[in-house]
């Protein structure tokens, strides 16, 4: 059975999508600095670095509906709008998850929607299924 996610009930299905999914053990959720009201990034993103930890934030957030912690993350694929963004967004990435263990992560460079300089999708487990 599969359980959509939106802890902050966000307007996310009048675009048609959700911000997680757990089904099978494995929860699926989406994070980016996006501020539906404005359709921009969010004001408080003012780097990279804190872009990032907001998007892995909100991961965080929607990981827990179904159980989880950032220990459960076991893949994130990373969106940057640029590539000079790659080492601000590593270190960033790595102090969130320090002292490890690390998820398994891709890094792509894209276009995202409103200004956005960061977008991730992060899969987790759920502790009951690891055991």
């Amino acid at each position: 059975m599969t359980k959509f996610l939106n802890p902050r009930n966000a307007p996310f299905p009048q675009y048609g999508l959700n911000p997680g999914a757990a089904a099978n053990g494995m929860v699926f959720a989406g994070g980016m600095a996006f501020d539906f009201d404005t359709m921009q990034r969010r004001a408080d993103a003012v780097s990279v670095p804190v872009e990032t930890r907001l998007c892995l934030e909100e991961i965080e957030e929607i990981i827990a509906e179904a159980g989880c912690t950032k220990r459960d993350i076991v893949k994130v694929t990373a969106y940057l709008s640029d590539d000079s963004y790659r080492a601000e967004f590593w270190g960033a990435f790595k102090e969130f998850f320090d002292p490890g263990p690390y998820p398994a992560r891709c890094t792509f460079v894209v276009g995202i929607a409103g200004g956005c300089r960061v977008e991730l999708d992060a899969i987790a487990v759920q502790p009951k299924a690891n055991a």
